[in-house]
């Protein structure tokens, strides 16, 4: 079991999130249109030996909706940072997938002392932008987009587009998640234009900029690429583990970007070496 859905007040407005375990913290991040429960099969498997933090980051399947908040990709890192400090942790390992992996590094790029050891999981790199993103956030800037997502989204056949969640999972989600998934966009107007101010922020300048001092980042830090991922591109992953001074590569097989709905069992057995490895580095700590 994940455990019931808690809510934190932090200063870009009211953010839920799931929590299990107990030790030293790591904290989820999902990419856009899902939230905390993409790592509900994850989580729990650590939940014996680590502090698991899932939040819903304000990227469409979130509520209640932060109509001040900056959504773009710096202002998601800064939540981080702010679960954090609500929570009273002084730092956490920190986990990304798809562009919650781009969250990461901004986080750990801008804020190094907060982060224990980063691990990306089918990231973008550098300034890299796949075409999938393009389209949604040149989508997202047409007029009346989001009727249109309100019409289109709760659509089994439209949720499989390879814009939408078909290139993200090799497999569907399950009904009952795929329905948490888009059901705060479809039902709250509010949150469609979080989505929304989220997807028009969505720009390759930010991770670009922070690149640099990523790879100055001096703690333990895992990338792993999906063998069939057909979004994130693999060769720079790679380049850009070796690059990191702590930095190891891992591939998966059998998984699109979204490992955490495809390979969870394998994506725990990797989070378990390396944070294994972290600790006898000594660089994780409880809060």
């Amino acid at each position: 079991m994940f455990g019931s859905r808690k809510y934190l007040d932090i200063p870009q407005g009211t953010i839920g999130y799931h929590e299990i375990g107990h030790g030293a913290a790591v904290v989820l991040i999902h990419g856009v249109a899902c939230n905390g429960s993409a790592w509900r099969a994850v989580a729990p498997a650590l939940a014996d030996q680590w502090r698991c933090i899932a939040p819903d980051f304000p990227m469409g399947s979130h509520s209640p909706a932060v109509p001040d908040a900056d959504l773009s990709l710096p202002g998601q890192a800064e939540i981080v940072v702010g679960v954090l400090d609500a929570l009273g942790l002084d730092r956490a390992v920190v986990v990304g997938n798809g562009y919650g992996a781009d969250i990461a590094q901004i986080v750990a790029a801008r804020h190094p002392d907060r982060v224990a050891a980063l691990v990306l999981v089918a990231s973008n790199v550098d300034d890299s932008y796949h075409w999938t993103a393009k389209s949604l956030v040149a989508l997202a800037k047409l007029p009346g987009a989001e009727a249109m997502t309100r019409r289109l989204l709760p659509h089994r056949a439209f949720q499989r587009l390879p814009i939408t969640y078909g290139w993200v999972t090799k497999r569907p989600i399950p009904d009952s998640i795929m329905a948490e998934y888009v059901g705060p966009a479809v039902h709250d107007r509010a949150i469609r234009r979080d989505l929304h101010r989220f997807l028009r922020e969505v720009t390759p300048e930010h991770l670009a900029r922070a690149s640099a001092h990523v790879r100055r980042f001096e703690r333990p830090a895992l990338v792993v690429s999906p063998d069939e991922d057909k979004l994130f591109p693999r060769e720079a992953a790679r380049k850009l583990a070796a690059d990191l001074p702590l930095g190891e590569f891992a591939t998966i097989a059998d998984s699109y970007a979204w490992v955490p709905e495809d390979q969870p069992a394998e994506l725990v057995r990797l989070l378990r070496e390396f944070l294994a490895t972290a600790v006898r580095s000594g660089t994780t700590n409880h809060p």
